[in-house]
């Protein structure tokens, strides 16, 4: 691990990632600075950022979103999660597409939300990945397919997303997108259900006393 003062004199030297890292460290290490030395953190994260650092545009983003260092400014946010997404940053990506659907720093943008939650969810993201099958569900910014809704729920779903198994738990209960089937219906609710999903625990109380 390198000390804080490599650290510095690599960050004095314009060295990008040590800017970044230096500003984390002062953030979130050990030693965390109180709320009034954010500004320390956020003018390295600003030099790293403006560099084309993706991790600290990111950064950057938050402390502008909670005020860290600075004025909340959800536009500065979103200008510079803008950066960091186009850089690849699945948060960053995310962050964006909630705040188009909730029009946060910028007009609701059903286009523009699905675009980053598909870019996010190709990469991976269980998050996105659930929400982009909501938007193939209600129909947000595409129209409304169900098997698409199914196929992203399924993505997150195998990454222990409990929402998504629910949402995949019910379209199998439903037939939306896939056969009928109480089968796999049940598997996913239980799946949901053993993550603390209050939906579906209290489905899975219902289905049972039907049962009987």
């Amino acid at each position: 691990m390198e000390t804080t003062k490599h650290l510095q004199n690599l960050a004095t030297a314009g060295n990008a990632d040590a800017q970044f890292r230096l500003g984390y460290r002062l953030a979130f290490g050990r030693t965390r600075p109180r709320p009034t030395d954010w500004s320390v953190a956020v003018a390295l994260w600003r030099e790293a950022a403006t560099a084309g650092h993706m991790r600290a545009q990111f950064q950057l983003g938050v402390c502008f979103e909670h005020g860290y260092g600075v004025p909340v400014d959800m536009a500065a946010a979103i200008q510079w999660w803008e950066m960091a997404a186009e850089n690849g940053h699945t948060g960053a990506q995310f962050n964006l597409a909630f705040s188009y659907r909730k029009g946060d720093g910028a007009p609701i943008d059903y286009q523009r939300m699905h675009h980053w939650l598909l870019t996010a969810a190709r990469q991976g993201d269980s998050e996105a990945q659930r929400d982009l099958g909501f938007c193939y569900h209600e129909g947000l910014g595409v129209d409304v397919n169900y098997a698409s809704a199914v196929k992203w729920y399924r993505s997150a779903a195998h990454q222990n997303d409990a929402k998504a198994q629910w949402n995949l738990g019910l379209s199998y209960l439903d037939g939306e997108g896939v056969r009928v089937s109480q089968r796999w219906g049940r598997y996913w609710l239980e799946r949901a259900a053993n993550q603390g999903h209050r939906g579906a625990k209290a489905k899975l109380r219902r289905m049972a006393l039907a049962a009987k």
